[in-house]
């Protein structure tokens, strides 16, 4: 059987370069070869040798996080190019990784999540007075298009709201606000396309704080429990919701919606469309758990990328 001819971008230009090259590093060493011919490609904002890829590639796998990689941007150039790539399509991409549209897609779908407010940056001068009034504290000030919690604050107190709005803007124009939600973190990873499949919830346990960045991409800094420590009742809805989710957002392939199990019931975050594949991410864990390696894992990706590019 004759090779696909693989190639892994990764890097990119957003604040998630890093954790991208983690990734990137990961896949390209438990890629089968086997079955690929791989060709690693460190993507720094040139887009000569993406189109260069015509032609002497097969399959793209996407290992890149956070805009201009993650957003639909680099989707739609692989698509004029006629190059599979694995994740989401343009439109899959671009709703999931804006949060606002996210959230209202949550909702047409009936999918719960928490209230709350977008702005737009220059903000109006009664911003903070509307989200105190409308939103409340405790609240989540997240910039719109960021990952791995960049430009995301934990508000508790009037004083803290004006400096978390100021870096949250840092990172985007666009920034929602939303109602603070106590629970426990989980995240659900979804499988497939045409019948998307939930793989086992991770429950997440930072050491101390919130899950930021440093607590995501730092062994030990962080517990995590797969399955995840809640009731049976609360596994079956979590799984209903992300292969929801997965569907409303128009997603393909793969996706890993993070949720909050409160005592008032389960609410949606946000979805990630390429999930992170370093050592410590949670979608290799998950699959794990259900029994699927990673280079399997990666197999059913590039599968279902040539399946999408028909």
């Amino acid at each position: 059987m004759d090779t696909l001819r693989i190639a892994v971008l990764m890097g990119g230009t957003s604040s998630e370069r890093e954790v991208s090259l983690k990734s990137g590093a990961n896949v390209v060493r438990a890629l089968d070869p086997a079955k690929y011919q791989v060709m690693p490609v460190d993507f720094t904002g040139d887009i000569a040798p993406l189109v260069a890829l015509h032609g002497q590639v097969d399959v793209v796998v996407l290992a890149l996080h956070g805009p201009w990689g993650e957003d639909g941007r680099i989707q739609g150039l692989l698509d004029l190019l006629g190059i599979p790539y694995t994740g989401s399509g343009v439109l899959g991409s671009a709703t999931s990784m804006h949060k606002g549209v996210a959230k209202a897609l949550y909702r047409d779908a009936g999918i719960p999540t928490p209230g709350g407010l977008e702005f737009s940056v220059p903000m109006a001068d009664d911003a903070v007075a509307r989200i105190l009034a409308h939103v409340g504290l405790p609240c989540v000030v997240k910039p719109a298009q960021e990952g791995s919690t960049f430009g995301i604050s934990i508000v508790r107190n009037d004083a803290e709201l004006t400096l978390a709005l100021q870096e949250a803007a840092r990172y985007d124009r666009a920034l929602v606000v939303e109602q603070f939600i106590a629970g426990i973190e989980i995240s659900v990873p979804v499988l497939g396309t045409a019948a998307p499949w939930a793989l086992p919830e991770v429950e997440i346990v930072p050491s101390s704080g919130f899950y930021d960045y440093e607590r995501k991409y730092t062994p030990g800094a962080s517990e995590e429990f797969c399955p995840a420590r809640i009731s049976a009742t609360s596994r079956l809805l979590a799984a209903d919701y992300a292969v929801r989710a997965h569907r409303a957002l128009c997603c393909r392939g793969v996706s890993r919606t993070d949720m909050i199990v409160s005592t008032e019931g389960i609410f949606v975050l946000e979805t990630n469309t390429l999930p992170g594949m370093t050592d410590t991410s949670l979608l290799p864990l998950s699959a794990r758990t259900a029994g699927i390696s990673f280079a399997a894992l990666l197999d059913l990706l590039i599968a279902d990328a040539v399946e999408a590019q028909g």
